[in-house]
């Protein structure tokens, strides 16, 4: 196999368990070195399972430290019932090497979510 067939993958940032009802939940702040100016795509993927009793959506933001500005986003809507572990994942355009932080919200309160892990990463194709 030669280099161009080989996938390189690094990981911005993780976490796990994290449960989301009333409140919404902020992260840690975390360092960003590996952008799109580096080429390549980066990538969010969280797996997640809800008990709700209407409609809600789980609300995910990628927030600058500095300035508290949004820089991504990713909306998964939800409907009223008992999902078990679901996997969603989608780009998220970062330019800018510096200091992150996730927001996790949910649109309406009525259930919970429990966020089994999520992770930003960045990849060579």
């Amino acid at each position: 196999m030669n280099s161009f067939n080989q996938r390189q993958i690094d990981i911005l940032t993780q976490g796990q368990g994290i449960y989301l009802s009333d409140n919404p939940i902020q992260t840690e702040n975390f360092y960003i070195k590996k952008t799109l100016r580096n080429g390549g795509r980066i990538r969010f993927k969280i797996r997640y399972s809800a008990e709700l009793q209407g409609f809600c959506l789980l609300e995910i933001f990628l927030m600058r430290t500095q300035n508290g500005t949004l820089t991504a986003g990713m909306t998964i809507p939800n409907s009223g019932s008992t999902a078990s572990f679901q996997e969603q994942e989608q780009e998220f355009s970062i330019w800018e090497p510096e200091d992150y932080y996730f927001f996790f919200k949910m649109s309406s309160n009525n259930g919970k979510f429990y966020i089994e892990d999520y992770q930003l990463y960045w990849s060579n194709n």
